[in-house]
């Protein structure tokens, strides 16, 4: 059984980057849910039985985001479901969900009007495993918690078919204002495959091909990239460790640097204004 303090939630690729090929989610009822721009945070209970929250990097998120995420309405809530997940059924679980404060959202495709906590996965300990989304759905309906809209479902038997819908679910997101979406399956007793599409990316299986010899030139990053990777350096760090410069920008500038490998770009723009604009925008926070 997984420790719950080695709980992570999965680093996620577009489909055309899926291991060990985008097939794999051929056959598979994939749940399509939009994507909110938001700070990931993971939530568990501690031994003490008060609730410890997690960024994606940070076993213990900044004393600042402890704040907002106590500033929100779902925060009792989010305690009292996982008390009863343990006690009631024996379900040690860690609830994900984006942290979203108010004002512009990270990428600055959303605008907040106040600081909310948005569920899109539940892990459980016991089963080893997230669990399917009707139960998410159930438990955040049972416990008044806002979930992450879900926009569609499918099956596919060619990957053709796979990114025909893609495009359509980016469709709705676009018209919602959303950055894009987030494909799951969750069969029993099979791997869980967890993928996103964001309209900012290039659909690389529609470009044209050419294989030539010399310098490599990848493309730039997206910027939405850039200031997701601020965000979570603003999240690991909190807000008087993020202003000061020699703290903040090597872990900024190192998580820009993963992103670029995970997404095969290079950044050739000057992080250092991201992060003084950052600093510039935070008077909102408590």
């Amino acid at each position: 059984m997984k420790d719950i303090k080695k709980v992570r939630y999965p680093e996620l690729n577009p489909i055309i980057r899926m291991h060990p090929n985008p097939e794999i989610l051929l056959g598979h009822e994939i749940f399509w849910q939009e994507k909110r721009d938001g700070s990931c945070i993971g939530c568990c209970l501690g031994e003490n039985d008060e609730l410890k929250l997690r960024s994606r990097n940070m076993d213990t998120a900044s004393e600042d985001f402890h704040k907002l995420f106590n500033s929100t309405a779902e925060a009792e809530k989010v305690k009292e479901l996982l008390t009863d997940l343990r006690d009631k059924w024996n379900a040690e679980s860690v609830v994900f969900g984006e942290l979203l404060t108010k004002g512009r959202s990270p990428t600055k495709t959303e605008l907040h009007e106040k600081n909310e906590f948005i569920v899109f996965d539940i892990w459980s300990v016991k089963g080893e495993g997230f669990i399917p989304y009707m139960l998410v759905h159930q438990y955040c309906y049972q416990y008044k918690l806002p979930i992450v809209e879900l926009y569609g479902t499918s099956r596919h038997i060619t990957i053709e078919s796979v990114l025909a819908f893609r495009d359509r679910m980016l469709e709705i997101a676009k018209e919602k204002k959303r950055e894009g979406v987030v494909g799951k399956t969750f069969e029993k007793n099979a791997e869980f495959k967890y993928f996103k599409e964001k309209l900012d990316l290039p659909k690389l299986e529609k470009l044209p091909r050419l294989i030539e010899e010399g310098v490599i030139q990848l493309p730039q990053l997206p910027e939405s990239e850039i200031l997701g990777a601020l965000d979570k350096a603003l999240v690991d760090l909190g807000i008087e460790k993020f202003k000061d410069t020699k703290t903040a920008m090597p872990l900024f500038a190192q998580y820009v640097s993963n992103e670029c490998k995970k997404h095969n770009c290079v950044n050739n723009l000057k992080l250092f204004g991201y992060w003084k604009n950052k600093t510039e925008e935070m008077s909102h926070f408590p």
